[in-house]
Parts: C-alpha cells; structure tokens; sequence
C-alpha cells in the first residue's frame, strides 16, 4: 500500500510536507502542492477518510432507516436526504428495515458500532424509549421522520393527515360508498388518517381495510369482497392505489375514482386523485435539521408539513374554438422546446389546435411585423414595453378576471413581464434573470487558493464586485497564468450585440453610470461610464475572441471547462444538464451578479390585436403558463413562474440554481435603462442592439470607448426626439 513516506521520497519533500498538502494545510507553496499532489495521483494513492475519521472518533455518516425505497414517498424521502447531505458535506448510510422490527434494531446496532453522527428514521418499532434507549445515552441525535412516536417527547416531522382527510373529504362530499385500504393501524400517521377520515368524510369502521404486510397482504382482496360498486377508495399511498387498480384492470369490475396519498413530484397519474405530500422537502429539511444540530448545536424540533396540492384526473374540456389551429409566434429558448412536446396534451384536453412557430431571434421582429395575424407572441422584457401597446390585446379585454391568475405565480415579479403601464398585456413564461456561474471545483481546490494567495495577496472568493471578477478572471486566463486550469477566466456572447449589451449593463448598474436627465432620458457621456466601459475593455481580455451566437453555445462551452466563470440568464442553464458536454464532470455554483444588478430576461405571453380567436388564445396562454404543465416544463428544462415549482426539491435538485431564480427576477432591472419615468414609448432592444455593436466595434479596435458611447447616445437623442 503507498504510504505518505513513499510520495514524500518520490516528491523528493518531507514527509510533513505531503501530509500537509494531502490533509489541505496552509504553510505550503503552490509549486509544492502541485507537485505532491502530481505525485500522489500518479501512484495511485488516495485517503481512506473513513478510517481517517474513525481515528478521530467520529464520521460524517448520517443513518437514514426506511422500510423500502420501491414506493415512490420513501424513494423521493431518501433523495431529499441524500441531496441535502451531499450539500453540507455529509454523507448518508441507507438500511432497508422491511418494516420488521429485528431489521430496524439490527440497523441501529450497526449505526452505534460505526459511531455514525445521526439518525433519521422511519421507525416501526413500538417502544422507541426502550429500544433506542443505547442511542439516548451516548447522545446519538435521532430525528423520526413520517411516524410519530406513540410515547414519549421525541422530535418527529410528519405530516398533517388531518388537513389530508380535509382534501379528501371536500372531494367526496356526502357521499358514503366510500373504501379505504390503509396500513398498520398501529403507525401514528395511519391512526391519525383513519380518525380524521371518520370525523371529516363521515367513512364507517367496517368500511376500513388494513394492509399489514405489503405485497403479502390479503387487504385489498377482502376491500374488494365487500366493496363491488365503490363509489371512491381511499389508498394510503400510491402503491396500495396502483395494487388496487391493477387488480380492478384484471376484470373484476370497472375501476371506481381512486383517492391516494401521494408524493409530490412534477409529474402526476393522470387516473386518479392525488392527494400530494411533500416527501422530497421532508427528507431534505430533516437532514439540514440534524446538521445545524451537529454544526451549530440549534435543537431538533418536531414539524407538521402541510399537504402540497391536490390534484384531480385528467378531464377534455372541449371549448368552442375555429377549425383553423392558433397561430403562435416563439423563437427558441429551452422552455420553448419544452413546451413543444407538451402541446400534444393541450390538444387532446381543449380539442384546440396549435401551430408553433419557432423562428431564429434575428428574424423574429421582422415575422410579427410581416403578418397581423399571429394568435400568440412571445416577448421578452426589453421588447414588451414598446411593442405591446402596438401589436397586443389587453388580456382584461378578454377576461376582467385575468389579473386573478396571479395567485399561482410568485410574488413580487416585475411589470415588465406582464403589463405596460396599467394595462395587462401579458401572462409571465419563462422568466429570468442573469446569475454568475462558476466552476466549485475550483475555488475549493487547495492549490489555486494558494497559488491566488501568493500572486494576488487575497483570499480566493467568489467574486462580489466587478472588480473582484475581473481580477478572478484574470487570475484564471492561461495567456496571463500559464498554470490555470481553464482557458479563459469568463466568456463574452461576442456573435450578438444585444447579447454584448446585456453583459454589460449590469457594469453599468452597479457602478450608478446609469445617469439620466431632467426629462428621463438616459445619459451615457459621463464619466462613470466611460470608466465603467474602459474597465470593460480590459476585462475582455480574459475571455474569447472568437464569436458566441448563442447563449446556449456558452453554457456549452463553459460546461465543458473552458471558462472559470460565466454571468448567464438563468433560463438557458438547463444546457448545462441537458449538454452532452455535462459528462465532463464540471461542478457548477452559482451567486449573485457581482453588485447584485441583474437584468431581466426571458418573456411572457401576449395575444395578437388581430387574433380572430382570442377566448382560445387566451385558454393556451393560461395553460402554457399555468400551475398544470409547470412542473413538467421546468423538468424538460424550462423555467416558470408558476410558485408550485419552487415548492418541490425534485426541480431544485436537478435544477439547484433555481432556488436562487425568485429573488433575482424580483431584485432584476430592464425596463428603466433606457428611460426613466414616463418615457416608454421608445424601443429597449434596439437601443441594446445599438449599444451593443458599438461595444464590439470598440473591442475590436475600430472606435474608441468614448466613440463608442457617442454614437450610442446619438441613437437615443434622435430616438427620443420628437418624444
């Protein structure tokens, strides 16, 4: 087996020179760190933390007792905990108890034997003084999860079957042919189910089924025996609904509604009634819980989680509509594509037809002036102030009500998603805003702290300013660092003005360049924004010089390694999933904006003045943004603004910079860059075309950075003459 001694002789160093480097000490220079580091990986050599932290007495193992994971609610359970440990550092040891009570006992002996940090459990034992009795004493923290224990004060989340039986209850209403098929009575939470549906939806004891042994038991046989022409069955999670549905397929009769207590997850079946719990956030917060307790020493305290939603079958609702197929105008975004394959479900549930037109975004704005006729356009915030009023027809023409779809989305989104001035032309879609991605890996490498250390006299960090990203930048440029591990510090979209305009404005924002007159009108001749552009200037250096016409040819390209840091719109980071590029392992963070002013981006969805079909354009418009299909939209890699997706960890762990999506939206800018106050009726997107190109020519060496501000504020002084 290498030893430390052996790297040490091969590195010709000391052998506390490789101990400090492998156990990440400071005192070690970068070149020494490199070459220990070289030397090992080529050896072969790697540290067995787990009996590193034996040694010291302790692992950062969290115990997690389920009864299985083949049921969808302890699956997401399990993946809550799992991705909120891996979070914080820690790890999780799974143990499958079957609910049998020696399994469990044999799981915790092996937990104390392993001096594990925690445990988490979905207990079926009875006496949890007793028998977790060892734990107690050795002041092991355990956290019941689900069950609540009978006896004694131990901290439990667990969720409000009462509120459950209240959702079931409302949806059966008086009716009394109503079954259920529960599991042990002797678990608190199926107690409590089984009161509270008695108390709330009125079900009689003979008409309760318990199913004591899974896939073993005889319950649902003996529920079917007695309950021929059931009006609803009750099941108590979604493998009982689906053994009861099978069994019912097999043709004992037609399949009654189906009510089950389900997992929250993006997608939904589409048979039967959902009655939504939230096992994925469980599973997470329970695990941040028992780390702020080992981390912080903040106490265990029990929790009652609401129920999530409640979802009913799928049902047509065919409404009156023209034969001819709505007309809808996009250009390509990843919500766009994702919406494209969910059309088929919008179809098949309003008999309404849809013709999706995708074109190129440079083509976009000539096809909505070229035809009058479109039913549905897609605008983003820099275009919907100027063109709405134009080309639009305000959603409250259509619906008074249309402000009441509100509720589902987040609160506090800007109106340059939806409305110009207070009229509603708008439904939000895929909202975004700019966020800086970086690679984790990184910033927490030992190596390139110390090398940042010794060449810049500073801790590496995340950069929080402009001037802390540029200096990062710099640092990770091979053209000004041989030894940087990227080839470019950051990226610039250099094949699209409007793009270039983007990346910098929030410069601007966040060095107050954006000054404005008198009369609203904005003024780029100050000395701020020379400044702010010269610096921009400089940093270029740092990133290519070949054209990007895509923001998702740079996610690409940034997944793949090419740049340390990125500043992106959040709706296009899907391609870092989605890219084939994502097999690189690159490891990606992210943060605020440096100064924390982003700009707005995505769009909303808009009706065509013209439309000839305005009730069914307005029904797409709902849908398309709408709770239903958000979660599914989001998964394909769209963004929403619907507040249900940011309610489900399944999203946020696929998607983790999404959690970070609506304070950004809230905090992000757009609209008052061109203009302040009343000014509107001017055109943001070709100001940032403008803007833009005028930035390339002056990378390019073709103006000067005061050139380049000139004829930017020329455009807008003839722009808004007249005005």
């Amino acid at each position: 087996m290498i030893t430390i001694k052996d790297i040490a002789k091969a590195a010709g160093v000391s052998p506390a020179t490789v101990s400090n480097v492998l156990n990440k000490r400071d005192g070690v220079s970068y070149e020494k760190i490199r070459l220990v580091e070289d030397t090992a990986l080529r050896m072969g050599y790697h540290i067995d933390k787990s009996a590193s932290a034996l040694r010291k007495g302790s692992t950062k193992i969290i115990a997690l007792f389920l009864p299985t994971i083949s049921e969808a609610c302890y699956c997401d359970l399990y993946m809550g905990v799992l991705h909120g440990a891996d979070a914080r550092g820690f790890s999780v040891r799974l143990f499958l108890t079957d609910d049998i009570p020696y399994m469990e006992r044999k799981a915790l002996a092996q937990v104390l034997a392993e001096r594990m940090q925690g445990i988490l459990t979905v207990s079926c034992l009875k006496d949890h003084s007793r028998e977790y009795q060892a734990a107690f004493e050795r002041n092991l923290p355990v956290l019941f999860l689900e069950r609540s224990p009978v006896a004694g004060n131990f901290p439990c989340y667990c969720f409000d079957m009462e509120e459950a039986a209240a959702c079931i209850a409302r949806q059966i209403g008086p009716d009394k042919n109503v079954w259920a098929l529960l599991e042990n009575l002797c678990f608190a939470n199926q107690s409590t189910l089984h009161t509270a549906l008695c108390a709330k939806a009125g079900l009689v004891e003979s008409h309760f089924f318990e199913n004591l042994r899974g896939e073993q038991s005889s319950a649902a046989y003996e529920l079917l025996s007695h309950a021929q022409h059931p009006s609803y069955l009750i099941a108590a999670n979604e493998f009982l609904a689906d053994h009861l549905q099978q069994m019912y397929a097999h043709g004992i009769s037609s399949v009654p509604s189906i009510i089950a207590l389900s997992s929250l997850r993006p997608s939904q079946n589409p048979s039967r009634y959902s009655v939504l719990l939230n096992y994925r956030l469980m599973g997470h917060d329970s695990v941040n819980a028992m780390m702020d307790l080992l981390e912080n020493g903040r106490p265990l305290v029990s929790r009652v989680f609401p129920v999530a939603g409640f979802c009913a079958p799928c049902v047509m609702h065919n409404i009156p509509h023209s034969a001819a197929p709505l007309r809808v105008l996009v250009h390509r975004t990843p919500a766009v594509e994702a919406l494209e394959h969910l059309l088929p479900l919008f179809t098949r549930e309003t008999g309404i037809q849809v013709e999706l037109n995708i074109v190129h975004l440079n083509t976009f704005f000539e096809e909505i002036h070229s035809c009058n006729h479109w039913d549905v356009m897609r605008f983003d915030p820099s275009s919907l102030s100027y063109l709405a009023p134009q080309l639009c027809m305000p959603l409250e023409q259509i619906d008074p009500q249309a402000q009441n779809l509100f509720s589902a989305f987040l609160p506090n989104l800007p109106d340059d998603f939806f409305r110009v001035g207070k009229v509603l032309y708008a439904l939000p879609f895929d909202i975004s805003a700019q966020l800086l991605f970086y690679q984790r890996s990184l910033f927490e490498d030992f190596g390139q702290q110390q090398a940042f250390s010794e060449a810049i006299h500073k801790k590496l960090k995340i950069p929080a300013t402009y001037e802390d990203f540029d200096t990062v930048c710099r640092f990770f440029t091979r053209q000004f660092r041989s030894g940087s591990p990227t080839l470019y510090g950051s990226a610039l979209p250099l094949g699209r003005p409007s793009s270039m305009a983007s990346d910098f404005l929030p410069r601007l924002l966040a060095s107050d360049g954006m000054v404005y007159t008198c009369d609203g009108r904005l003024n780029l001749m100050s000395k701020t924004a020379l400044n702010t552009l010269k610096d921009y200037l400089r940093f270029t250096s740092c990133a290519n010089s070949y054209p990007i016409n895509s923001w998702g040819e740079l996610a690409a390209n940034f997944v793949q390694g090419q740049y340390a840091l990125s500043i992106l719109f959040l709706h296009h980071a899907s391609h870092f999933i989605r890219s084939q590029a994502a097999e690189s392992g690159v490891e990606i963070g992210c943060s605020p904006v440096p100064g924390g002013k982003s700009l707005l981006g995505g769009g909303s969805l808009a009706i065509g003045r013209a439309s000839a079909q305005p009730e069914a354009a307005f029904k797409f418009i709902r849908w398309a943004t709408g709770p239903e299909i958000a979660p599914k939209l989001v998964m394909m890699g769209g963004v929403s603004a619907c507040s249900c997706v940011y309610e489900q960890r399944a999203i946020l762990d696929t998607y983790p910079w999404l959690s970070k999506l609506p304070d950004a939206v809230r905090l992000g800018v757009r609209r008052p860059t061109l203009a302040f106050g009343s000014i509107t009726a001017n055109n943001q997107r070709e100001f940032e075309y403008r803007l833009g190109s005028n930035i390339i020519d002056a990378i390019a060496g073709r103006k000067t950075p005061q050139e380049a501000l000139r004829d930017t504020q020329d455009y807008l002084d003839s722009s808004f003459a007249g005005v």
